[in-house]
């Protein structure tokens, strides 16, 4: 069974509203829980849909839209042309930030709107850093650092909090760790088709391309072992399975993309415990309480 935890945290990185992410994961748990991961993990959705149904009028500013699948008949736009001059999203070079330190950051914050589209769908990167943006004033330095870092997404969400709809991904695109490229050619087809079952599996800590082949049929975990623990530990490769800490591997991965070329999309930052300070991306230590670089 996975913890309850784990479950709402996924849901809720994938764009959930923390709410209905945590009744749903606790709906599946209590329906579900001696369910092998892959079932437990098609009846989370079903029952996300489900909560969605029974709860919503249509998108509200509160609930976040279910994971988007890409169309079959729908083109894939890579992330690299997705974040250049000619995809009408403002780009980090041409974008200001609308605040230089902290405070005028966080008077830039209290005075965003609150008014959402009717057909508003969740930003990528806001799905990335939902909960720091549910965290309160224990989270302003991390996005404060966040949208210090990407002025072009500030610029976005002072839009879509207007009642505008982002110029960036809202299909998880760019939110993916694994290389396509890696995979089986089926199995990368797939995914780049259905992004939210690729993310599903990585945050549930499942190398993707197992996590299908053992849904299939193709693979069965060894008699005996615990397949939830099975797919988090080991990886497909083209010579065999192997082993591997996915968990590890996942955290330490940049967000490279569907087509393997976004690891310089998010300029993301880090916490050194050794000297209580943020690294950012550019390698420059900041106070986490005042968010001011040290010297």
């Amino acid at each position: 069974m996975f913890d309850i935890s784990q479950a709402t945290n996924m849901l809720t990185s994938l764009g959930v509203s923390s709410t209905l992410a945590a009744k749903a994961a606790e709906r599946t748990a209590q329906k579900h829980a001696d369910a092998d991961p892959l079932t437990f993990l098609k009846e989370l959705k079903t029952t996300l849909e489900e909560l969605s149904a029974e709860g919503s009028q249509g998108k509200t500013a509160g609930t976040a839209a279910t994971p988007t699948t890409v169309s079959e008949t729908q083109a894939y736009q890579s992330t690299a042309a997705l974040y250049n001059k000619d995809s009408g999203a403002t780009t980090q070079a041409s974008a200001k930030a609308p605040f230089s330190n902290l405070e005028e950051f966080r008077e830039w914050e209290d005075g965003l709107g609150d008014t959402f589209a009717d057909d508003y769908e969740v930003p990528d990167y806001v799905r990335m850093i939902a909960m720091s943006l549910g965290g309160g004033d224990s989270e302003a330095v991390g996005r404060y650092m966040f949208f210090k870092n990407h002025p072009e997404f500030a610029a976005d969400y002072e839009s879509i909090r207007s009642g505008k709809l982002s110029k960036f991904p809202t299909d998880g695109s760019t939110l993916v760790k694994s290389d396509l490229s890696e995979m089986p050619d089926a199995t990368a087809t797939f995914f780049k088709k259905n992004p939210d079952q690729l993310l599903a599996a990585e945050g549930f800590n499942m190398d993707p391309t197992l996590a299908k082949m053992r849904m299939s049929g193709e693979v069965k975990p060894p008699e005996g072992v615990n397949p939830s623990e099975w797919l988090m530990s080991n990886k497909w490769t083209p010579d065999g399975i192997v082993a591997q800490n996915n968990r590890v591997v996942f955290a330490r991965s940049a967000y490279v993309g569907l087509d393997g070329k976004g690891a310089d999309t998010y300029r993301l930052t880090t916490y050194d415990s050794a000297t209580n300070s943020i690294i950012n991306y550019d390698g420059i230590a900041y106070d986490p309480i005042t968010g001011e670089a040290k010297a």
